[in-house]
């Protein structure tokens, strides 16, 4: 009796080493893209009607990342503060727009916002500049 307890226990063990995963730790492969944007900086004023543009060149697929980014739903768009952004992600080389919004309100004070564009492991940074009309003087 006791040889077939030693024989259930040596199965159980090799049952349970067989069904034990071979490494817990999935590493995810990291890409290494090559990331860069034309243009380090758009600067916006109050009085701006006219979109932005700079390009991106990737050598594969990139997202955009900020501080309160806001995705659209169902367009390749998002917004941040007074900026309307497309497209959001890609891959490949790609001509980004941004604009101001149309409904906001009166820019009251200059700000900057970091817009990271990433691919893989790399990442560049455009700086949306929002310049307030300037107050007069005499006030």
């Amino acid at each position: 009796m006791q040889q077939i307890y030693y024989l259930l226990g040596g199965l159980t063990i090799v049952a349970v080493l067989c069904f034990l995963p071979v490494s817990c730790d999935k590493k995810e492969d990291i890409r290494d893209d090559n990331i860069s944007a034309d243009k380090t900086e758009l600067i916006f004023s109050e009085t701006d009607n006219e979109n932005k543009e700079f390009n991106i060149s990737c050598d594969g697929e990139w997202h955009l990342e900020a501080d309160e980014l806001s995705l659209y739903y169902g367009v390749n768009m998002a917004s941040i503060r007074d900026f309307t952004i497309e497209p959001v992600f890609g891959k490949g080389n790609t001509k980004m727009t941004v604009a101001l919004k149309d409904e906001r309100p009166e820019i009251t004070e200059n700000y900057e916002v970091d817009l990271k564009v990433v691919g893989g492991s790399n990442q560049v940074v455009v700086k949306l500049k929002a310049v307030a009309a300037e107050s007069n003087p005499d006030e």
